[in-house]
């Protein structure tokens, strides 16, 4: 009895210890915010609970309210790996082929030759105008409409570029498949927290939000916010907030998603080559125990990070136009001080990427691992990796991302390049055309 006593103590005690706040991270958000780099919130959770919850500067600039954890926000992409969990799961349930056409269950769907497997892999050539005034007031079958007038940028399965569109695809066809809403699936089947919604037509519907914003070159507060009458969903629009983001996290080590963790952390396949992204639409580390993914939009920029071994769930939101130099080191630092890695944190804010230019050429990591940066038409840039080439979009003077790869690149003095991804740092030097 005594011993059972102990041990019950023991456990409490460990558990106390672990929810403590990683050492320093609150001093290290505190900072940038006040500096004005930083508005938004952080959760972290464990096995034990909630280990970190926060928010930082205002959701609301206008009218001075605060951000909280619990701050609804626009989610950008983070709906990505929500759908495509969708689709995992009732593949697994032997419901739907992922080889099988998408004219199977979307006969309106615009190309033959595609299969549910290419809009998983974004890998579907399907594209459409993404411009504020061409999607707002379209619903998810309007936009697919708009993908029949044309042929796609490529044989599907034979390239990528990062598809908003497929998404939408694969959020009608899993309710046709279902025959649920795509939200009341995800609820029940995906265990998405309860509290997640579609965004509001109307922003003004929106209650308690957070407000995408920028300061201008003199300081002054804009806008940089969600779109008005934004009706399609799959691809993006919904409202999140950074607790609901870190609980859903936690459902990765549980049942029911440790049933289909396996191939959503599979890395896709794009003409036989092994893509950047997996089929639950992830980056993860290799192992696919560690994975992550983000969500972009005007103002809004977000990530949610879930470690399946050490069983901790870390959510970021914020909406501030966080800078491109800062992004990816923001990242890897709460990533950091999640895992105990203080010091390490606090380096990779003291180090913002450089916003130089990155030059076209071949460059070689310290690895032996090469890649290609190759200019498009339009001054636009694309890159080679492991011979599958992904579009590198203009992130500020000089820095680059890369979609699919989830890497931010930038100029290196003396002609190299800089890549820096959430767990890859190389310094790329130049390196001669293979003959």
């Amino acid at each position: 009895m005594i011993r059972a006593i102990v041990a019950a103590i023991a456990f409490l005690l460990g558990a106390a210890a672990g929810a403590r706040e990683p050492p320093g991270l609150h001093s290290a958000l505190d900072r940038l915010a006040v500096e004005g780099r930083f508005s938004g919130a952080v959760v972290i959770r464990g096995p034990e609970g909630i280990r970190f919850a926060r928010g930082y500067g205002l959701a609301d600039p206008f009218a001075n309210r605060a951000f909280t954890p619990d701050t609804p926000a626009d989610s950008g992409s983070l709906a990505k790996p929500v759908t495509a969990a969708a689709v995992l799961m009732l593949a697994r349930e032997g419901k739907l082929d992922l080889d099988a056409p998408v004219r199977r269950y979307l006969p309106e769907y615009p190309h033959a030759s595609t299969i549910v497997r290419h809009l998983l892999a974004h890998s579907a050539g399907l594209s459409i105008d993404e411009s504020e005034r061409s999607i707002v007031g379209k619903t998810n079958e309007a936009l697919l409409a708009e993908a029949r007038r044309g042929e796609p940028l490529f044989e599907p399965g034979s390239g990528f570029t990062y598809c908003n569109l497929c998404s939408v695809a694969l959020a009608i066809l899993i309710e046709r498949v279902s025959g649920s809403h795509y939200l009341d699936f995800a609820r029940t089947r995906l265990l998405l927290p309860a509290g997640v919604a579609l965004r509001p037509r109307r922003l003004s519907d929106w209650a308690g939000r957070a407000i995408g914003y920028r300061r201008t070159t003199d300081g002054k507060v804009e806008r940089a916010d969600s779109y008005e009458d934004e009706r399609f969903y799959g691809a993006a629009n919904l409202s999140v907030s950074a607790s609901q983001l870190a609980e859903w996290g936690t459902q990765w080590w549980r049942p029911p998603l440790t049933s289909i963790r396996s191939p959503a952390t599979t890395p896709a396949m794009i003409s036989a080559k092994r893509s950047g992204l997996t089929w639950g639409n992830w980056y993860c580390a290799p192992g696919g125990r560690r994975c992550h993914y983000l969500g972009h939009h005007e103002g809004f920029h977000h990530m949610l990070y879930w470690d399946s071994e050490r069983r901790v769930s870390l959510a970021l939101v914020s909406n501030n136009t966080l800078a491109p130099a800062l992004q990816q080191r923001l990242q890897r630092a709460l990533v950091a001080f999640a895992e105990g890695r203080s010091a390490q944190a606090r380096r990779e804010l003291a180090q913002p990427l450089a916003d130089r230019p990155v030059a076209p050429g071949r460059y070689r990591f310290p690895t032996g691992e090469a890649v290609v940066v190759r200019s498009k038409r339009k001054s636009s840039l694309a890159v080679d990796r492991r011979e599958i080439e992904y579009p590198a979009y203009r992130m500020g003077a000089g820095i680059r991302y890369v979609p699919g790869l989830d890497a931010y690149l930038a100029g290196a003095p003396g002609g190299g390049l800089r890549w820096l991804s959430l767990h890859e740092d190389f310094r790329g030097a130049p390196s001669a055309p293979r003959r």
